[in-house]
C-alpha cells in the first residue's frame, strides 16, 4: 500500500523524537504574541490544567509551527517539502479546520505543494497537490481515538498540549506566568518546567485562551537558549464551528484517485502487533529508562543500510561524534532539544537529556 494512506497519523505527526523526548510542539514567538499582557482574573495552575484537559472546541485557524532544534543542514528536497522529515527545520503553515474527532480538516502547505488529510464521517480522503493524487478510503467501524486513521494534526497547539499533560508528574514543576495575547484571544501563560537539572529543556510554555480553554501555543525553551527551540501556535483562530462544506472533498480535474481498504490494513497491523501464535511475531518494542522529563527511550534492531533515500541519515550522522563507553562504542547527535545515541550493535537512545544521560543509561543496558 502506498505510504500516504499506510499511516497518515504516524505520517504527519511531529517526528517521534520530538513528540516522546519532549512532549509538545511549539510557536511563532512575537507574531503570535501581543505587545502588552491582558488583565485576566487570577486562576491557579491545578484550575488550568483541569481546565485544558477538558476543553473540546470546534474550530478553524492557521497555525504557524517553528523548530530551531540546531540540527546539521538537511537536503532541500527535504526541507521543502510537505513531509514529516521537513517540520524538524524551519517554519511551516498549516490551515486546520475541527468540527469532531470524525469531521476534521488539515491542510500543509510547502513552497510547490499542498497536502489535505480530510476526515468526513466514514470518509478519509488524502490528497498531494504535487502529484495530482488522491487517496481514499472507508474507515471501519471503530470510532473514538483508537480509529486506525483519524486525521492529524501535526501542528496544532492542543495535540502538543495533550502530549505534554499527559506527562505531567511529580517531576514536573507547575506554575502560572501571567498572561498573553495570541491570534488576537487573551490567554493565560501556563508554564511546566523539569525539577531535573538533566534535561534540556528549561521549561514549556501553553497559552490557554481564557474564554475556552484551549491551548493556543505551546513552546518548549531549551537551556540557555534565546528563543524556543520547538513551537507551534495560532496565528488566526475562529471559535465555532466549521461549515460542513471545508470537509467535502471531490478530486480536481485530471487526478488520480487510488482506493484503499482499512479494514485489510487493521487486521494486518494486529497481526503484526501481538500475536503471538504468528510465525511472525512483532520486532521487540522500545523500552524507557527513567522518568519524566529525564527518561530515555530505548529502541532496538536499528538498521540504517539502505534506508537513506532522501540524505537525510547521511547529514545526521555525519554531524555526530564517536563515543565509547562501558555500554561500547557508538555515534552520538546532541541538539538543543534532543540527545541520540546510536550503539554499534544497532541500539538507539533518545531523549530530551544531556549526553551524559544518556551514556549513563547506555551502561546500564544489558549486553
Amino acid at each position: 500500500m502506498p505510504s500516504l494512506l499506510r499511516s497518515p497519523a504516524s505520517r504527519w505527526a511531529v517526528p517521534a523524537v520530538a513528540i516522546t523526548a519532549v512532549g509538545a510542539a511549539v510557536g511563532f514567538g512575537s507574531v503570535l504574541a501581543g505587545a502588552s499582557s491582558p488583565d485576566l482574573p487570577e486562576r491557579t495552575a491545578a484550575d488550568l490544567l483541569a481546565s485544558v484537559a477538558g476543553s473540546e472546541q470546534p474550530f478553524s485557524g492557521t497555525v504557524v509551527q517553528t523548530s530551531r532544534l540546531g540540527l546539521p543542514d538537511l537536503p532541500e528536497a527535504v526541507t521543502d517539502g510537505v513531509g514529516p522529515i521537513a517540520l524538524l527545520t524551519g517554519s511551516h503553515t498549516a490551515r486546520i479546520w475541527y468540527s469532531s474527532p470524525d469531521q476534521a480538516r488539515f491542510a500543509l502547505t510547502g513552497d510547490l505543494d499542498e497536502t489535505n488529510i480530510i476526515r468526513d464521517g466514514d470518509d478519509l480522503w488524502v490528497w498531494s497537490s504535487s502529484t495530482n493524487t488522491a487517496e481514499h478510503a472507508v474507515v471501519p467501524p471503530h470510532g473514538g481515538r483508537d480509529d486506525p486513521a483519524p486525521v492529524p494534526e501535526a501542528v496544532s497547539p492542543q495535540v502538543a498540549a495533550e502530549a505534554l499533560l499527559a506527562a505531567v508528574d511529580p517531576t514536573t514543576e507547575v506554575t502560572v506566568d501571567g498572561t498573553a495575547e495570541v491570534a488576537g484571544r487573551a490567554a493565560y501563560e501556563l508554564v511546566l518546567a523539569p525539577r531535573d537539572d538533566g534535561s534540556l529543556i528549561d521549561d514549556v510554555r501553553l497559552a490557554v485562551d481564557s474564554e475556552t480553554s484551549m491551548p493556543l501555543r505551546v513552546q518548549v525553551n531549551s537551556d540557555g537558549a534565546d528563543e524556543p527551540a520547538f513551537e507551534v501556535g495560532f496565528t488566526s483562530v475562529t471559535m465555532g464551528e466549521p461549515s460542513d462544506d471545508v470537509f467535502r472533498f471531490n478530486p480536481p480535474p485530471g487526478a488520480t484517485v487510488e482506493e484503499h481498504d482499512l479494514s485489510d490494513l487493521r487486521r494486518h497491523d494486529d497481526e503484526k502487533s501481538g500475536d503471538l501464535t504468528s510465525p511472525h511475531p512483532a520486532a521487540t518494542p522500545p523500552t524507557v529508562i527513567g522518568e519524566g522529563w529525564t527518561s530515555v527511550i530505548v529502541i532496538p534492531d536499528v538498521s540504517l543500510a539502505g534506508s537513506d533515500e532522501t540524505g537525510v541519515i547521511d547529514a545526521l550522522l555525519g554531524s555526530a561524534s564517536r563515543v565509547n563507553g562501558p555500554y561500547g562504542s557508538g555515534r552520538l547527535l546532541e541538539t538543543g532539544l534532543v540527545s541520540a545515541l546510536l550503539l554499534d550493535d544497532g541500539r538507539l537512545l533518545l531523549g530530551a537529556v544531556t549526553p551524559e544521560v544518556l551514556e549513563q543509561a547506555a551502561g546500564g543496558l544489558d549486553s
